[in-house]
């Protein structure tokens, strides 16, 4: 079998114009009938183009032979790279790929991920679950917490309420800790951090003061957040799903990033739907075990929406409700919910 084409001799950009003698057991290049070079089809390198691009020889000395032929396929060549040409012809396939290829990435990030986080946060040390959470709360309360203005006594009446509660439900109190600040940014909010510490705002404490079981609800809520690891989930599925666009999209060097970032990135997070109604029926469960009424969380609830509804005059506080409901459930569910 004879095969006409170019022949390129080692790192050269200059080529011949010869043609391939195919046996069936070497492959010999002549030009003008004067053998250039023999060898054993054993040792030939077969790099397939893609469709209408012709199936490039490159020989273990570093020369290259390339039909002209650009339809022509050598008889040696593996039924992989067959069928991926086929493939890569394939109106249907390439149909397919369209199709499939954001329907496996949305598979990925958004089931798989969420699965291996669920799994995997068991396995993390709990110093690195100290060190995400410390680096959370350093980045938030440089950003946005200042020093609580509530009086020490109020703060000391909350935190005893705290600890009993801490103590009914057999929970640690080295590792769930109440933290007092102001913060114009957040309002009226608390958070939970994935190391065990709560922050609540003194806006929060202010909105609530005549309704203290309205306040331990909110508390419950939060403590259900680190019961079910809340925090580390949704760090671990972020970072997780950034290593998976990572290694689609080539980006490798940010998987280091990640590995050293992973913390801080709870401070741009917010909750699933799904998480948050795990903490309310964690905060409506123990509310009914400590003697308290569900009532209490819908009475947070109710009070929260009116208080986020009455600031939204401001453009910004717009803004930032539309930003917290996109991430829990609607009010009108948790407080129907709780009744």
């Amino acid at each position: 079998m004879h095969v006409k084409g170019h022949y390129f001799p080692k790192a050269s950009s200059n080529y011949q114009e010869c043609v391939a003698s195919i046996s069936d057991t070497h492959i010999d290049i002549k030009h003008d009938e004067y053998i250039i070079t023999r060898h054993a089809i054993t040792e030939l390198n077969l790099n397939s183009g893609m469709a209408g691009l012709a199936d490039e020889l490159s020989f273990t000395d570093g020369s290259r032979f390339i039909p002209l032929d650009v339809n022509y396929r050598w008889p040696f060549k593996s039924n992989n790279h067959q069928i991926m040409e086929r493939l890569e012809k394939s109106k249907w396939a390439i149909l397919a790929a369209v199709i499939l290829t954001p329907l496996f990435m949305w598979l990925a990030l958004y089931k798989a991920v969420p699965a291996i986080a669920v799994y995997s946060i068991d396995t993390l040390p709990h110093n690195v679950i100290n060190q995400m959470g410390e680096q959370s709360f350093t980045v938030i309360k440089k950003l946005a917490l200042d020093d609580s203005e509530l009086p020490v006594e109020q703060q000391t009446k909350i935190q005893q309420h705290f600890n009993t509660m801490l103590e009914q439900l057999s929970l640690d109190k080295s590792i769930y800790r109440l933290s007092f600040y102001k913060s114009e940014h957040f309002g009226a909010n608390a958070f939970a951090l994935p190391h065990g510490r709560i922050v609540i705002t003194d806006e929060l404490v202010n909105l609530l003061v005549d309704q203290p079981n309205a306040l331990k609800a909110v508390l419950l809520h939060e403590i259900g957040h680190i019961v079910h690891q809340h925090s580390v989930r949704i760090t671990a599925q972020s970072a997780a799903s950034t290593i998976v666009l990572a290694v689609i999209f080539g980006d490798l060097e940010g998987i280091a990033e990640v590995a050293l970032g992973t913390g801080a990135s709870f401070a741009q997070q917010g909750f699933s739907r799904d998480m948050e109604r795990e903490a309310d029926s964690f905060a409506l469960t123990q509310l009914e075990y400590l003697g308290y009424s569900s009532n209490d969380f819908a009475d947070a609830i109710e009070t929260l929406q009116y208080s986020h509804t009455s600031e939204n005059e401001h453009l910004k506080k717009v803004n930032n409700l539309l930003e917290y409901l996109s991430s829990h459930p609607s009010a009108q569910e948790r407080i129907d919910n709780a009744r």
